[in-house]
């Protein structure tokens, strides 16, 4: 089987890699050269379906949960056909909020009761400050979720680039694409591929109906007086904070969801929020050192769940918005039971021109 993958992003490069396993004959295709810093790498990768659930429909926490199955087993394969380590981490999340957030976050546990009981334990300061001695010098109790995980997504990114390059997969890099004519055909494409997969995400807007962009800001520290092993969600009023773990005392905080295709650098106001949260966290931020400050562009439908559209020869998986390490996975695995006859179990396959 000949397939083409259009989109070389986090999801693109999860597909491309597992239909390499099963045989067939990739061939990737992206706008951006392949050293590009796309949205899979402006992430905190982490892999949170309790939390997320919270606010969101409960089809989030059932493919999350599936993601968080396959992460583990998929990441230590990849290890092992490329020697490429990719950290990755299940040491759970923590909800924890400021005095003057205590309502958000009081409101947020009794979400949490009545959507994903049984899968947090309320902790008091005692108990926090076994968990995480860091966390409990500014915050008496906490929500924790203990099936959370976070992974490196740059090693990650490392370790499927080494993996195309092990097995000679084309991959050509700053491609145009032009409008998709009716026929499902990418521009360019002729007949070569038995299966095109449009994995573009947000530069696909303007050719899948209903799609947006959504922005998102992150930061990357480096704070070696710091030592906070759990994922940390810090209520916001205006969105959720995350806090992510990452090795050698690296942090990524994150991130902003303002409705805007603009990837203009960060704000001075989303800097400051940021680098507030952060401090609020803990004082050894002060001397943390800012090693990147992005912007990202998630895909989103007005719903805010992924979609997949089939045309012809043509697979649209799209609209992960900020979710795509707890979306990717289980769309990866969704698409490789539908290629063998299986229905999806999570998101239908739609026709193109059928009613969503």
């Amino acid at each position: 089987m000949k397939v083409a993958i259009v989109g070389a992003g986090l999801l693109g490069r999860l597909l491309g890699w597992r239909l390499s396993e099963q045989g067939a004959e990739v061939t990737l295709f992206d706008q951006q050269a392949r050293d590009h810093r796309g949205t899979g790498l402006v992430a905190a990768a982490m892999i949170a379906p309790a939390t997320e659930a919270v606010t969101t429909e409960p089809l989030v926490k059932a493919m999350g949960v599936r993601s968080l199955a396959l992460w583990q087993p998929w990441l230590k394969e990849l290890t092992a056909a490329t020697d490429q380590p990719v950290y990755f981490k299940q040491a759970g999340t923590l909800v924890v909020a400021h005095a003057q957030d205590q309502a958000d976050w009081l409101r947020f546990m009794q979400h949490a009761e009545a959507k994903v009981s049984g899968c947090f334990v309320h902790l008091n300061q005692g108990q926090l400050k076994t968990a995480s001695p860091a966390l409990a010098e500014n915050f008496s109790h906490a929500g924790f979720f203990p099936d959370e995980a976070v992974l490196d997504n740059a090693q990650l990114y490392t370790a499927l680039a080494r993996y195309f390059e092990q097995n000679k997969i084309d991959w050509h890099e700053e491609i145009i694409f032009d409008e998709v004519p009716a026929n499902g055909q990418l521009k360019g494409f002729d007949d070569a591929f038995d299966w095109v997969f449009d994995c573009r995400g947000a530069g696909a807007q303007g050719f899948q109906a209903g799609l947006r962009a959504v922005r998102g800001e992150v930061m990357r520290v480096v704070a070696p007086e710091v030592d906070i092993r759990q994922a940390v969600r810090l209520m916001h009023p205006r969105y959720p904070l995350y806090i992510a773990p990452k090795p050698n005392h690296q942090y990524v905080i994150g991130a902003t969801q303002i409705e805007s295709a603009h990837q203009t650098p960060v704000t001075v106001r989303s800097g400051l929020e940021l680098l507030s949260a952060l401090y609020s966290l803990h004082k050894g931020f002060a001397e943390a050192q800012i090693t990147q400050l992005e912007v990202g562009l998630r895909p989103a439908f007005s719903d805010n769940l992924p979609r997949l559209v089939k045309q012809e020869k043509r697979i649209e998986i799209n609209g992960l918005y900020r979710h795509g390490y707890l979306f990717a996975p289980a769309m990866v695995e969704q698409v490789l039971d539908w290629l063998a006859g299986q229905a999806p179990r999570f998101i239908p396959m739609t026709e193109r021109g059928a009613s969503a």
